[in-house]
């Protein structure tokens, strides 16, 4: 689990906004990245990423719908101060993450609209996502969150 730590008073006054604004800004953005880095082939584990505050959410549904809006609406929600979490608990999210799946491939998989099961790893990884989605992000933390203040705008 990636945690971070950046003093978001020094940050909102740089962009004279106010704190709650940039940590829901800020946190957007990074759950944003962690959301469209993670691989699709039914939708199942994108749609199951889960915003959630104080405490981990570790429901896992057979939702395939882009979670972008369940996601932000969540985030709105939450007071500002404490912690929050973003988390998949599908079987299969650590060894997407950190590559864990055989090499070589034994079995494929069926993506959307793909006939037969067709092998989408190589090396071990995902193809989709080889370097994982939630460290990816989190090393782009405060790069990321620099330019959103700096600039207004997300990267």
């Amino acid at each position: 689990m990636a945690e971070w730590s950046i003093p978001f008073d020094v940050l909102a006054a740089k962009a004279k906004r106010s704190i709650e604004e940039t940590v829901r800004l800020s946190t957007m953005e990074m759950f944003g990245r962690v959301l469209f880095r993670s691989p699709v082939d039914t939708g199942r584990f994108r749609a199951n990423w889960n915003a959630s505050y104080g405490a981990m959410d570790t429901t896992v549904s057979e939702e395939t719908a882009d979670p972008r809006a369940k996601v932000h609406n969540a985030i709105l929600s939450f007071p500002v101060g404490g912690i929050v979490y973003l988390a998949n608990s599908l079987p299969y999210a650590m060894t997407l993450e950190y590559g864990l799946y055989p090499n070589p491939a034994k079995y494929g998989s069926k993506k959307r609209g793909e006939r037969r099961a067709t092998i989408h790893t190589a090396g071990g990884y995902s193809m989709q996502a080889p370097h994982g989605m939630v460290r990816l992000t989190a090393a782009e933390f405060a790069n990321a969150v620099d330019i959103l203040v700096k600039t207004g705008k997300a990267t």
